[in-house]
């Protein structure tokens, strides 16, 4: 049986906006496939920057919106959740010239890599999950961006 037949994938759009949830579970399911992930559940949550806030501030202790949280769950049923600020992501797309529903996509992919266990800490990390993004974004039929990078990964840099 095909994995992706045995996972669930829920979005949940209290972002204010019309947002197609379509792209956002294609883009989600080509990361999970690619790496042929457990069945579960995923749990997609598209909201805006005040939101997004208070769950940075709650569960990392920042006090700051951002693009894309993770929850990776404990329980073997759910594969976790996703967190995507809408109006962060508008931000990002015009800053890096693409349109709202690619940056979305792209944030999707990245969530799920994290409910993967891939992680952007270090700059080796980042240029594997960012490959890895490319890979899951034109499975989802998603033009490749090699230099994809959050805003917040910018103002660090």
């Amino acid at each position: 049986m095909d994995p992706s037949s045995t996972r669930t994938i829920s979005i949940v759009n209290r972002s204010g906006r019309r947002i197609p949830s379509a792209p956002i579970r294609r883009a989600v399911e080509s990361a999970l496939d690619q790496h042929d992930a457990k069945p579960g559940e995923v749990s997609i949550l598209i909201t805006d920057d005040e939101e997004m806030q208070g769950l940075n501030r709650d569960f990392r202790k920042l006090d700051e919106s951002t693009d894309v949280l993770t929850f990776p769950a404990d329980n073997p049923m759910l594969l976790g959740d996703i967190a995507i600020s809408i109006p962060y992501a508008e931000r990002q797309a015009k800053a890096r010239k693409v349109s709202l529903q690619q940056e979305v996509g792209y944030l999707a992919i990245h969530g799920a890599l994290h409910l993967l266990g891939f992680d952007d800490e270090s700059e080796d990390d980042r240029r594997v999950m960012v490959e890895q993004m490319n890979l899951a974004a034109v499975a989802a039929g998603l033009p490749p961006d090699h230099d994809w990078a959050s805003l917040l990964h910018e103002a660090q840099a």
